[in-house]
Order: C-alpha cells, then structure tokens, then sequence
C-alpha cells in the first residue's frame, strides 16, 4: 500500500490535473478572461417564483423541459417533447406551450410536476407573434464591455466580458420585475429592479440557448 505521504501527492496531482482540466476549457470557450464572476443568489436574493425552461439537448434526447426553482435547483420534466415550443406563458393552468401539429398549431398545457399533457387548445397566433416575443432587453457590445438595456434603453447591467459571452434569452416575471437571463456560459442569471448586477441563480445547465417562461406570465392571446 502506498504510505500516506504518497497517497497525498497522488491526491495534489488528481487535483491539480482537475483544476487544469477546467481552466483549458474556460479558455476555450471564452478565451483569456472567463465569463464575468456575479454573486450567486442568497435567501434574500432568491427569485420569489420558479422559471420554466425548454432547450433542445441533441438527437437522442432532443426538447427538453425543465423548471428551475427559487433555490436554484433544477427538476427536469419531459424529454423528447418533439414539435414543441416556444414556450407561450405559466398561469394556474399550468406551462403554457406551442405545439407544432400536421392540422396547425396548437396549445398545451402542460402539469409543471411532471409535463404531462393537462388540456389542448387553439391559440391565436396572429396575435401571439405580434405580443408575446416583444425584447425584454436589449444587448450591445462597444468593445470589451457588453451593456443591457431595458425597452426604454436605460442602462440595467454593464459589464466588461469576453468577446464570446452573450445573453441569448431573457424573461420578466409580470409580478416583480425580476429579469431572468440566460447566459452563454450556461447560467441562469436574475437581475432584480434596482440592483446594479445580476446574481447568479442556477450554473452549470449544460445548455446557452433555450425558452424562458417565469410562472405568472399570462398567454397574450387570451
């Protein structure tokens, strides 16, 4: 058996090769300078509703729907929700989606326990494309800082990042004000009014594009 002087070098080297591992691939994907270092939500800061979040996870798995909550966790719904999306809103029905069908759209509702089917409709959605995807935010680059803006163009959030990182999803919940924006490094982030920088409420999705919905979004067309 090794001595316990040698299984503690062992132990360093492990570690040191896992810390590389994770440095090559933050340089990878974003170059010299990582995505920007928030704070992650605390009790005090924690979003007051979940987020529902669909994203589409390859061939094998393909649309997956998934719903984070205030704490941060993640509870995975349904995979393979083939001709799903996007997502359309999450009212005391359930997790308001768009289905694609062979006779036109649809909507369903989807349980957000579990994402079983609950009811079908049809939806509007003449009026569905000209409301529910209006910008929350608008994003702009002007060099190494990235700035967020709201549909008034006030500035919510600058910060300097690489010239990879983005926000490619954002969502306000109706109640609130909070913002939810999904980031390029994988992270849920939530901007709540008047804070100057967003926290970090859920890492690691292993996804940077998707549909957002908070709970208590109305369906526009109703």
């Amino acid at each position: 058996m090794p001595e316990p002087a040698e299984r503690r070098v062992t132990w360093l080297l492990v570690a040191a090769v896992a810390v590389a591992l994770v440095t090559l691939g933050v340089v990878l994907r974003f170059g010299l300078v990582g995505p920007p270092e928030l704070a992650a939500v605390a009790t005090a800061t924690a979003p007051e509703h979940p987020l529902a979040i669909l994203t589409y996870r390859g061939s094998e798995r393909g649309q997956c729907l998934d719903v984070i909550e205030p704490d941060g966790s993640i509870r995975e719904l349904q995979c393979q929700l083939d001709g799903l999306g996007p997502l359309l809103g999450w009212d005391e029905r359930g997790i308001l989606v768009l289905r694609f069908t062979s006779f036109g759209e649809r909507l369903e509702i989807l349980d957000p326990l579990d994402g079983r089917v609950l009811d079908r409709t049809e939806v509007d959605m003449q009026r569905i494309a000209g409301e529910r995807f209006d910008a929350v935010v608008d994003v702009e680059r002007s060099g190494a800082t990235l700035t967020v803006r709201d549909e008034d163009l006030a500035v919510l959030w600058s910060v300097t990042a690489p010239d990879s990182y983005r926000i490619t999803a954002s969502a306000r919940q109706p109640e609130t004000g909070d913002i939810a924006m999904l980031d390029s490094a994988g992270r849920m982030l939530v901007l709540r009014p008047g804070d100057a920088d967003p926290f970090v409420w859920a890492e690691r999705l292993d996804r940077s594009y998707g549909e957002i919905v908070w709970q208590g979004t109305p369906l526009v067309a109703e």
